[in-house]
């Protein structure tokens, strides 16, 4: 875990109450940031600069929504006693958050939209 990008900010103390499903998302949100958020970018700041009105959400994040639920990270700072929840703690979630973090509307694709229908 020490030699992997995904937990060189997270301090020691955090490390040692990290739980094996929270290693795994947290490394899991990193190569999501990493693989498709900060390559996906450009591609949101052209549709946004195209879209009619201020509102309108880029196309990209619906379809990185779909990815992200595809692959397990939807919803993660639900808690235990959600039936959709990861199981992560707030502290555990914590790491994750701060990976998404690094592009600003990461966290906006991992989370449901109630308007939006996946």
């Amino acid at each position: 875990m020490d030699d992997k990008p995904a937990f060189a900010r997270i301090p020691p103390w955090v490390k040692a109450k990290l739980r094996p499903i929270a290693i795994e998302k947290i490394q899991q949100v990193h190569d999501w940031v990493e693989n498709e958020c900060i390559p996906a970018e450009r591609i949101y700041k052209a549709q946004l600069a195209a879209s009619k009105t201020r509102w309108e959400t880029p196309a990209i994040i619906h379809d990185l929504r779909k990815k992200a639920k595809a692959q397990g990270l939807w919803n993660l700072f639900l808690p235990n006693h959600f039936v959709e929840s990861p199981g992560l703690t707030n502290l555990e979630y914590s790491c994750c958050a701060e990976l998404m973090g690094r592009v600003y509307w990461a966290a906006q694709v991992s989370t449901s939209e109630h308007h939006t229908q996946l």
